[in-house]
């Protein structure tokens, strides 16, 4: 493990105590004292709307960016130097004048907010400030002020930044440049923000005006011709000739799943053979993580025909059929990059004693992952991200249960996040042998909910067939669902719309819910890739299940993007995991 993971799990992590009756209590580590604080605490200008805040959140130091979603923990380097703990080429220094008062802050590695930060008066409040503050009239009332310097581009910033970073805050957005509009009548980025902020706010009428004035500026501008074409078709220019086509109607891809599709998905699951065969270790080492000895086998297998790969991270001097297991399912991105091993996240969430507990990494069809300087490539498409993915997962477990023989096999808790989170619920819901599962912010389905900025899903995905989004182009997720749905439907013709439509609802873990386990969900309320909606459904679907069906906890984090907060969020999953496993 890295120097800064193995410094991220020392602070603020408490062990699985629960689980091992032989580890003793440890205290909490702590970078400061109160008092070394104080100095620190403040906020740093480093450019008008740009203010970096630097305080104490438990017994950490924390910097957080305006408009990030996520703050950054300080870990000293020396004399009023810190790196972040998280990323740690990002790195600041404190500077003081010659009277040893601290003036500024000089902040590198990361290019949104490199450069030199003046310490502001604490009773000086910025315009920023003011809106993430949701004091929005306040704000216009200083912008308006002859101590400040509004431009378009100053506004039009301001504005899709919040709507962009902070959803909720749509409302705030929208009052902000409307109090401007007459002044910029002829800026179309404006009428963009207002347009896009009524999306969010479900204020479709006063969006389609704001699209209409922005067509009157300029008649040619892609976003607005999309745009007009979804809300006022009627009235709107034809789509491109060069659109991608599919052989069905979109109205009957996102209709919401039928009782007899989703009795066809479970009677599919169960007829799988997920056996594996030619199981084989590739790849055995000795490692040290957080000072804890492990040994790390790279374990090939067979299944379907195509060659997997899978990592079982084995603590030294775990007995035969002790150590629990988690099951960590990793994310994916448009580009399907690697996944390196000590990228894992288990180990911080199960702190100073991760090395009683068994981590089983598997590699999906098509994925990548890596461990120093070797990749082990799992053959098959990783196009079947979720479905799939969930089968790659279930037959690793099943190659760990039969060639570890240090497992637990009634303490196994599956855990993932985004992707990896999905694949959590459905191992879940399909292998009664998960006794757990931790989700953080996985899509709970791919019909209704995975919209952003104001669109559904059907009509992101609409847009992204008319402008042909290669994977990570466009909208939300439009342009990974073509890549993991309708591929086939586009170049080649797969024209059953049962298949496809089967497909996605298997990998929509939202209509299966009866079957899982005990479960803990964490989700940001600002999440602009999985919204928020996701967590709402699922907690509403976990309270109609029957009484007796196993409990579930679920948080959702205010001011919290995709990545979850550290510590909290990983106190919760410990909490929740020494809970699970010392009740079996």
């Amino acid at each position: 493990m890295t120097e800064y993971k193995h410094r991220l799990i020392q602070i603020g992590i408490v062990g699985l105590i629960a689980i091992l009756n032989s580890c003793s209590t440890s205290q909490k580590n702590k970078l400061f004292t109160p008092d070394k604080f104080s100095e620190y605490i403040g906020r740093y200008a480093l450019k008008t709307d740009l203010i970096l805040e630097v305080k104490k959140e438990s017994d950490l130091l924390t910097l957080r960016p305006s408009f990030w979603r996520s703050s950054q923990i300080l870990d000293s380097i020396g004399e009023d130097k810190f790196s972040s703990l998280l990323h740690p080429q990002m790195q600041f220094e404190f500077v003081r004048d010659n009277k040893g008062k601290i003036v500024s802050l000089l902040s590198t590695g990361h290019k949104e907010i490199n450069g030199t930060a003046k310490r502001l008066d604490p009773n000086e409040h910025k315009v920023v400030e003011l809106l993430l503050l949701g004091n929005t009239r306040e704000a216009i009332t200083k912008l308006k002020s002859p101590s400040e310097e509004i431009s378009e581009e100053r506004l039009v910033n301001l504005g899709f930044n919040l709507i962009q970073k902070f959803p909720s805050k749509a409302n705030d957005a929208l009052t902000l440049v409307s109090a401007f509009e007459s002044e910029y009548s002829n800026s179309i980025d404006l009428q963009h923000v207002i347009a896009l902020g009524s999306l969010l706010i479900d204020n479709r009428a006063n969006a389609i005006t704001a699209f209409k004035k922005a067509a009157i500026i300029d008649s040619n501008n892609s976003l607005t011709k999309s745009s007009l074409r979804l809300l006022d078709p009627a009235n709107a220019t034809p789509a491109p000739e060069n659109s991608w086509e599919l052989p069905f109607d979109m109205d009957e891809l996102f209709k919401k799943p039928s009782p007899e599709e989703i009795e066809n998905v479970l009677a599919d699951w169960q007829a799988r053979d997920l056996g594996v065969k030619r199981i084989k270790i590739v790849d055995e080492q000795n490692i040290d993580l957080n000072q804890s000895h492990y040994t790390i086998q790279i374990i090939s297998h067979e299944i379907y025909g195509n060659k997997h790969y899978g990592a079982v991270l084995i603590p030294k001097g775990a007995k035969l059929g002790s150590s629990p297991v988690v099951l960590e399912l990793h994310g994916v991105d448009p580009q399907y990059s690697p996944f390196k091993i000590t990228d894992a996240e288990t180990p911080f969430i199960l702190g100073e004693n991760q090395a009683k507990v068994i981590i089983a990494i598997p590699s999906f069809r098509g994925n990548t992952f890596m461990i120093e300087d070797r990749s082990y490539v799992s053959e098959g498409s990783p196009t079947n991200a979720y479905d799939r993915a969930a089968d790659d997962a279930i037959a690793f477990l099943n190659v760990v249960l039969e060639r570890v023989p240090e497992v637990d096999p009634t303490r196994i808790s599956a855990f993932g996040k985004s992707r990896g989170g999905t694949v959590a619920l459905l191992v879940g819901v399909r292998d009664k042998r998960i006794s757990s599962v931790i989700d953080w912010a996985g899509p709970a389905e791919w019909f209704s909910h995975m919209g952003t900025f104001g669109w559904t899903l059907k009509e992101q995905v609409q847009w992204a067939l008319w402008e042909r989004w290669a994977p990570g182009n466009g909208w939300g997720s439009a342009s990974q669902y073509i890549d993991h749905f309708l591929v086939q439907s586009i170049e080649f013709g797969e024209s059953s719309l049962k298949k496809v439509r089967h497909k996605i609802l298997a990998s929509s873990p939202l209509y299966f819910l009866d079957s899982l386990p005990v479960a803990q969900l964490q989700y940001g309320t600002e999440d602009g890739a999985v919204p928020i909606s996701n967590a709402e459904a699922l907690q509403h679907a976990l309270k109609l299940r029957d009484k007796s069906a196993p409990s579930f906890e679920i948080y959702m984090h205010k001011n919290t993007g995709h990545d979850m907060p550290y510590p909290v969020a990983y106190d919760l999953s410990r909490e929740f995991l020494i809970k699970q496993f010392s009740n079996k």
